[in-house]
């Protein structure tokens, strides 16, 4: 479905908390199908729906592609590669025109369930296998895994890991009610409580940013300190980037430029 752009500049200037963000611009989109967005590192937005996925880059032209298959994650960190898992078996590789580059790769044995997934380079990632309730290391290119966690202790009635997050040398599993932190050798490290009430919610580096009544926090996953920033209302997703804040409302995007501390 086409998209159809409406740029609106605005002047508003929201400083809560020494931080501020500028209201740039918001894009008026066609497709209400969307479910969430992302961003890369070249400040391009990612629609995705559930088989589909569209990127609007900064020049605005758009390039979509239909996987045919229910898409469980996306990862776009690397502007010049975004993975797709889809179906919890597959891993579709796409290059920066969202084109395919290899093969679709098939992560799928009679061992394990990958359920959340999250690429850490052109060799490696790590699941969560629902099967053993354990974390793997895994060379997706060869189809094998490298090492596998202990069985996952599960706290506060979580049932499941539906997010992972990478930062330096450790591993973030987000539960529904608990973030589980281990090292990159698969050992348990520590656990703290976290419940995002079903509300959006974006790891960006060493913290998670999330919504409650109405008000968009962040998180340290180190230290666990949080920060109140601004009132966003009818979020249904949203993503960083190094210099901006986009927020999906309705059938808008809306971008707010993250201003330095000095200014």
């Amino acid at each position: 479905m086409k998209t159809i752009f409406s740029i609106i500049f605005v002047s508003a200037l929201i400083t809560v908390f020494s931080q501020k963000f500028e209201l740039k611009d918001s894009v008026l989109i066609e497709n209400r199908t969307i479910k969430s967005i992302d961003t890369d590192l070249n400040n391009s937005i990612y629609l995705i729906s559930d088989t589909r996925i569209e990127k609007i880059f900064q020049s605005k032209k758009n390039k979509s592609i239909d996987l045919k298959n229910i898409i469980t994650s996306v990862d776009v960190n690397n502007p010049l590669r975004a993975y797709v898992y889809s179906n919890f078996n597959q891993l579709t590789i796409l290059d920066e025109d969202l084109n395919p580059i290899q093969d679709i790769v098939k992560i799928k044995s009679n061992d394990f369930m990958p359920a959340a997934l999250k690429v850490v380079d052109t060799q490696f990632c790590w699941f969560y296998d629902l099967i053993g309730n354990k974390i793997v290391y895994y060379n997706y290119q060869l189809q094998k895994p490298i090492l596998t966690s202990k069985q996952i202790y599960l706290k506060y009635n979580d049932q499941s890991i539906d997010k992972i997050h990478v930062y330096k040398n450790l591993v973030y599993l987000k539960g529904q009610k608990t973030i589980y932190v281990y090292d990159d050798y698969g050992n348990f490290k520590s656990n703290f409580e976290f419940d995002t009430n079903q509300q959006p919610f974006y790891f960006y580096k060493d913290v998670i940013f999330y919504i409650n009544d109405n008000k968009l926090i962040s998180k340290n996953i180190v230290n666990q300190n949080l920060t109140t920033f601004i009132d966003l209302e009818n979020v249904k997703s949203f993503a960083f980037s190094e210099k901006n804040l986009y927020t999906l409302v309705e059938n808008k995007i809306y971008t707010y430029t993250i201003l330095s501390t000095n200014n």
